[in-house]
């Protein structure tokens, strides 16, 4: 049985012949019911396969260790919709004894990449699309460099979308998979276009840098759940929801303040504040971003 945690207006994808014969059909669960409501349903189910944004497993993940549940073992985790950190994964490995696959899909036009087992890369689906990675002139960007990711469908035949721009930035390899697949790779999605972080000096900060970096923080172990928000080119606010079981809220913010501000070399340009929040609520769709840029188009430039 497949269990995938997502938004409701999802529910109704399979069609009825799906349903009917049982094939690829997940048992949807609403993203924005309570994590216990989800874990009791997930215990009864005793789903082989789950699935869901990639926010929510590590916050389900979290909730079941806490816990100490032990009846929700599938047999493979599979994410989307937002990054997953290596702690994140590490977590959500660890607490459901189960390995963690990425897929990159997007609404318009489904998969574009999966996770290969060998974890060397991303394979893109090549025999379903044409996946370019382009700078700000609409040019492809050289294998490695960081590009703008667009998409030509190669199979929706209503509405052809010819180099559809996803919003995404990623990176194009030119390896071979040691799998033995001979579908191209992609070495990572490095996060949406308009949530890349830009600063006075000129440096672009991707999401997964700034996620990689609070994964290194000494304390990282209270911060349930935090949150990056760029207000202006030179003022920033982290909010972070502190586990329970801290005892030292305050020290565990001040030395968050003083560690970002040294690993990002952050100067007296910029205004970092951290706020401790009681929660930090989905959006609209169910995802939990941990990067939001508010200026708009001025942090587009994906090279």
């Amino acid at each position: 049985m497949w269990a995938n945690i997502t938004a409701p207006h999802h529910f109704s994808e399979a069609t009825t012949l799906q349903r009917a014969l049982r094939f690829y059909t997940p048992r949807p669960i609403s993203v924005f019911q309570s994590v216990s409501s989800q874990i009791s349903i997930l215990e009864k189910w005793r789903p082989d396969v789950l699935d869901g944004y990639s926010s929510s497993l590590v916050i389900l993940a979290k909730e079941a260790r806490e816990r100490g549940v032990k009846n929700i073992r599938p047999k493979f985790v599979i994410g989307g919709a937002e990054l997953i950190d290596d702690l994140s994964r590490k977590l959500v490995e660890e607490s459901f004894s189960a390995p963690v696959y990425d897929q990159y899909a997007s609404v318009e036009v489904e998969r574009m990449s999966w996770q290969c087992p060998a974890k060397r890369g991303y394979h893109i689906d090549a025999d379903a699309m044409i996946l370019q990675f382009l700078d700000k002139s609409g040019e492809e960007v050289a294998i490695g460099e960081r590009g703008e990711i667009v998409c030509t469908s190669l199979f929706n035949m209503a509405m052809p979308l010819i180099r559809y721009a996803i919003g995404d930035v990623g990176v194009q390899s030119d390896e071979s998979c040691v799998c033995g697949r001979m579908l191209p790779l992609m070495k990572v999605v490095e996060g949406r276009k308009d949530s890349l972080l830009l600063f006075p000096d000129g440096r672009v900060i991707t999401p997964r840098t700034f996620t990689i970096a609070v994964n290194g923080f000494k304390f990282y172990k209270y911060i349930d759940q935090f949150r990056l928000i760029q207000k202006k080119l030179d003022l920033f606010e982290v909010e972070i929801k502190i586990s329970n079981d801290c005892s030292e809220v305050s020290l565990v913010r001040d030395e968050l303040l003083s560690y970002l501000q040294a690993t990002l070399n952050i100067d007296a340009s910029m205004t970092w504040r951290v706020n401790v929040v009681e929660d930090i609520p989905l959006d609209r769709t169910g995802k939990l971003m941990a990067v939001v840029s508010q200026l708009g188009a001025r942090a587009e430039d994906p090279r």
